[in-house]
């Protein structure tokens, strides 16, 4: 498929501009005050498309935005800069800013547990450490970056999260690309999520989830209420429990979700269920917190590491082996002409 930049063939465009950072560009900046004070920020700027990366979130992704357009959902509490996980729900949730993906893991996913003489933090430690940025470039036709994130300990686990991060130029998909690799002496047994955060306008009373799902299975009570109408987003309310669905996917195939606005905008949700055999939706609809989650898995549990270890869900990773995991997320909005 050609490549186009506001509705030029991509050559075309290249040719008529001065540089081809009037319409494309990677900053990479510290921010000054506030609560995310002294923290990292890789602003993406493709044609309509522009999108944060977070090197001290483990190379998460914050806003993205369309033609102006929000997508994603930002928590209240944003992105402070953090030193370590927190280690219990709480901390968590006072430093979860939401953003277009959150990483979740890399052993633990859902509640904080106990395996064995380890404690694992709500959702792991992932997304609180800093990556290494090893490259920020436009080359090929192609916005590239790329990092390395550890988690490690003495006498424990010793992992590296690979991250590549890619957008087509004039595209509208941000693709994530990670290797997880042991770097250990041990084997070890990763839970990895990827929490991605939709928010309005693109969330709104009536935005559609469209998924593949073979069945759709409430987490719990609060969820049951919402059983039947899982699909479809409701109005915004004064209360709304969290409501946690698990979506059971077709083995070994290329998965595609949709999230379908009343307002025109489309966007979807691609990766590989060999990859990522689990699949969770998550929304609340209230306001400040009026957000949908999607949240495919490598292991099909969010009920935490203990619950995982208990139905057999864990699978070792021996020294020096890699896993290739990931997502792509891609925008469908009207295009403007070429006049």
């Amino acid at each position: 498929m050609t490549a186009t930049l506001f509705g030029a063939p991509l050559d075309d465009a290249i040719r008529l501009m001065g540089s081809i950072e009037q319409a494309v560009s990677i900053t990479s900046s510290t921010l000054a005050g506030g609560p995310s004070s002294m923290s990292r920020r890789i602003h993406v700027i493709n044609g309509d498309l522009d999108f944060e990366v977070l090197p001290d979130r483990a190379l998460d992704l914050g806003q993205l935005r369309v033609a102006g357009m929000p997508v994603a959902w930002i928590s209240p509490t944003g992105f402070p800069r953090l030193v370590a996980a927190g280690v219990d729900a709480q901390s968590w949730l006072r430093a979860f800013g939401g953003g277009l993906l959150t990483t979740c893991g890399l052993l633990n996913v859902g509640p904080a547990s106990h395996d064995g003489e380890q404690s694992h933090p709500m959702h792991g430690r992932i997304s609180s450490l800093p990556a290494e940025v090893t490259r920020t470039e436009v080359v090929d036709e192609e916005i590239v970056i790329e990092g390395i994130v550890r988690e490690a300990a003495v006498f424990g686990e010793n992992l590296e999260l690979h991250r590549r991060i890619t957008s087509r130029v004039g595209g509208r998909t941000v693709r994530v690309a990670d290797r997880l690799v042991n770097r250990g002496s041990r084997p070890v047994e990763p839970m990895v999520l990827y929490h991605l955060n939709f928010g309005w306008p693109l969330v709104d009373e009536g935005t559609e989830l469209r998924s593949p799902a073979t069945e759709v299975r409430p987490r719990d009570d609060d969820a049951a209420v919402g059983a039947t109408s899982w699909a479809t987003f409701p109005a915004p309310q004064d209360r709304y429990p969290e409501q946690v669905f698990q979506h059971l996917l077709p083995a070994d195939q290329t998965i595609d979700v949709e999230v379908v606005s009343p307002r025109g905008l489309t966007v979807g949700v691609r990766f590989d269920s060999a990859q990522l055999p689990g699949l969770f939706q998550w929304r609340v609809a209230e306001p400040g917190h009026y957000v949908l989650g999607v949240e495919p898995s490598l292991v099909p549990t969010i009920l935490g590491r203990t619950a995982a270890r208990e139905q057999n869900l864990l699978v070792p990773l021996e020294p020096g082996g890699h896993l290739n995991l990931g997502v792509e997320v891609t925008l469908s909005t009207p295009v403007p002409s070429r006049r």
